[in-house]
């Protein structure tokens, strides 16, 4: 089949796009980064220090050996509702589109371009956690699981498609929430694999619609909400994950 990944220039991306192209080497790749978002004039100053610890995460994987040629030649796609968008998707004629972490809103146009439709691996567990950093509010709110889920995209709804699976395994606390993070894409990816597999059989991918009014959409921390996260003694990284740039 021919795949295009969509994905975005952080460490937990590459990981798990890379994940996927490994766990399915047989197929035709082409990759999409969200580009550059805006950020928030106020910003607490250990955000920031996660944008530079995965920064250079994402510099140092992005220059193993092992990191698939796919990944190491991905190019921006800002907007891809755009007719230029809607065009570069449409030339790469996709059997299936997979979403890990893209930045961007897809709409119908878009969503309508792959045979098998679009997949997002969402870093939560829907439909409790829809949004962004969703391992971040769950730590937040002491959940003793974290989990990813994998979704079909049928509109321009935000984490709200028909589940396929639901990953959950328990969150540390010991660790930063970086960490726990990326420990999510293992199984996440595995599930993946699973429903890539089946669709390049020619089977159907069961999927089942999310609880109506269940859960809630979070959007990304303030100052006070990372001050109170810190406060619990968690952290969002530490020194020591400058080495998970050797996790497997």
């Amino acid at each position: 089949m021919k795949i295009v990944l969509l994905g975005h220039d952080d460490v937990a991306s590459v990981f798990a796009l890379n994940k996927v192209i490994a766990l399915c080497p047989q197929h035709e790749y082409a990759v999409f980064f969200s580009g550059a978002l805006l950020q928030s004039t106020e910003t607490h100053p250990a955000m920031r220090q996660l944008a530079d610890v995965d920064r250079v995460l994402f510099d140092r994987f992005m220059l193993r050996d092992d990191t698939a040629t796919a990944l190491k030649h991905a190019i921006e796609l800002p907007a891809p509702n755009s007719s230029q968008g809607l065009q570069v998707l449409k030339q790469n004629q996709p059997d299936l589109i997979i979403s890990i972490r893209y930045r961007r809103i897809l709409r119908d146009a878009a969503i309508a371009i792959p045979t098998h439709g679009v997949l997002n691996l969402h870093s939560g567990i829907l439909p409790d956690y829809k949004g962004v950093m969703a391992t971040f509010w769950a730590m937040q709110n002491s959940e003793t699981e974290i989990g990813s889920s994998l979704h079909f995209i049928v509109d321009a709804g935000i984490d709200t498609g028909p589940l396929v699976d639901i990953s959950r395994i328990s969150a540390n606390y010991e660790e930063s929430y970086l960490s726990n993070v990326l420990q999510l894409y293992d199984e996440g990816c595995r599930k993946i694999a699973q429903a890539v597999s089946k669709i390049d059989a020619g089977a159907n991918l069961n999927s089942f619609p999310q609880s109506a009014g269940g859960g809630r959409y979070f959007s990304s921390p303030a100052t006070t909400d990372v001050t109170d996260f810190l406060g619990k003694g968690l952290y969002l990284v530490k020194d020591s994950d400058l080495s998970l740039v050797n996790f497997d």
